[in-house]
C-alpha cells in the first residue's frame, strides 16, 4: 500500500503541474454553482406559487431539488473525468516514461491503485465543492443530515465509476487525446442508454400475426435487452441513493462497475508480459 501511495502522490501532484487540474476543478465549481443557484431559485419560485407550475402543494425539497442536483453533479463528473484519466497511462506511453515506471520495484496492482487513488483525489476536491452546496442546503432548508450525506456519497460513487472506466481506456491507449475521446464517447453512450431505456415500450413491439413459437423467444430477448439497457446507465442507480433510499442493488452496481473496469485495467497492465 505504501508503494501505491507513492504513485498516487506523484500523479496527483502532476495534475497541478499543468493547467488540467485547475481547469477541471474550476469548470466543475462554475457549472455546479450556476446549476445550484438556478435550481434553488426555481424551487423558491415554485414554493411561493406551486399551482402556477403544476403542483397542488409545495413540492418536496429532496425530490424536487436535492436528488436531481446531486445526480447532475455526478453527471458533470462524467463529462470531466476523461480530462483526469486520459493522461494517467496514455501520456506516459506517449512520452516513453511508462517503461521507466514499470521497471521500478512496483507491482502492477500498486501502479493501478496508485493511479486510481490519484484520480479519486481530484474527485474528492470536487466533492468539497459539492459539500459547500450541501451545507447551504442544510442551512436554508430542513433536510435530514443522513439524506445530505447519502447525496454526497452518491456523487462519489458516480465519480468512482467514471474514473474506473476512463482509467481502463487510458491503459489501452497510446495517445491521451485518443484516451480522452474514447472515454468521453463511452460515458456519453451510457448516459444516452438511460433515456433510451426509459422510452422503450414495456410490451414487445411485435406484429400480431407472429406465431407464438417465435413470439416467446423474441419477447424474452426483448425484455432482457430492455432490462439491461435500463440498469446499465450509471445515473439510473443514483436517483434513489440521492434521496437516502438504500437498495443493495444500487450500491452493488457501483462496486461491480468499478471492480470490472479496474480488473480490465489490471489485465491490460499484465498484457505487456504476454507480448514480451
Amino acid at each position: 500500500m505504501r508503494s501505491a501511495w507513492v504513485v498516487a502522490k506523484r500523479d496527483f501532484q502532476s495534475f497541478f503541474y499543468t493547467p488540467i487540474g485547475y481547469i477541471v476543478v474550476g469548470m466543475f465549481a462554475l457549472i455546479s454553482g450556476l446549476a445550484f443557484v438556478f435550481s434553488f431559485n426555481m424551487y423558491v419560485l415554485v414554493s411561493q406559487e406551486p399551482t402556477m407550475y403544476g403542483y397542488s402543494t409545495v413540492p418536496d425539497f429532496e425530490e424536487t431539488l436535492l436528488s436531481p442536483f446531486m445526480v447532475f453533479c455526478g453527471t458533470l463528473i462524467m463529462f470531466l473525468s476523461p480530462l483526469i484519466t486520459m493522461r494517467l497511462f496514455a501520456e506516459e506511453k506517449h512520452r516513453g516514461t511508462i517503461e521507466l515506471l514499470l521497471t521500478q520495484p512496483l507491482r502492477d496492482r500498486d501502479i493501478l491503485f496508485g493511479k486510481f487513488m490519484a484520480a479519486m483525489g481530484m474527485v474528492l476536491i470536487m466533492m468539497l465543492v459539492v459539500g459547500v452546496h450541501v451545507a447551504i442546503m442544510g442551512y436554508f432548508a430542513e433536510v435530514e443530515v443522513l439524506v445530505l450525506v447519502f447525496g454526497v456519497v452518491t456523487v462519489f460513487l458516480m465519480g468512482a465509476a467514471f474514473i474506473s472506466l476512463g482509467l481502463f481506456v487510458s491503459s489501452i491507449s497510446k495517445n491521451q487525446i485518443t484516451a480522452g475521446t474514447v472515454a468521453f464517447g463511452l460515458n456519453l453512450l451510457l448516459y444516452i442508454l438511460g433515456y433510451t431505456g426509459e422510452n422503450l415500450p414495456e410490451i414487445t413491439p411485435l406484429p400480431e400475426h407472429v406465431a407464438g413459437i417465435i413470439r416467446v423467444p423474441l419477447d424474452f430477448a426483448y425484455q432482457t435487452f430492455r432490462a439491461f439497457v435500463m440498469e446499465l446507465p450509471v445515473d439510473a442507480h443514483a436517483r434513489e441513493l440521492a434521496l437516502g433510499v438504500i437498495h443493495p442493488k444500487n450500491v452493488v452496481y457501483y462496486l461491480l462497475f468499478c471492480s470490472f473496469f479496474l480488473f480490465l485495467t489490471f489485465r491490460a497492465l499484465e498484457s505487456r508480459k504476454w507480448r514480451s
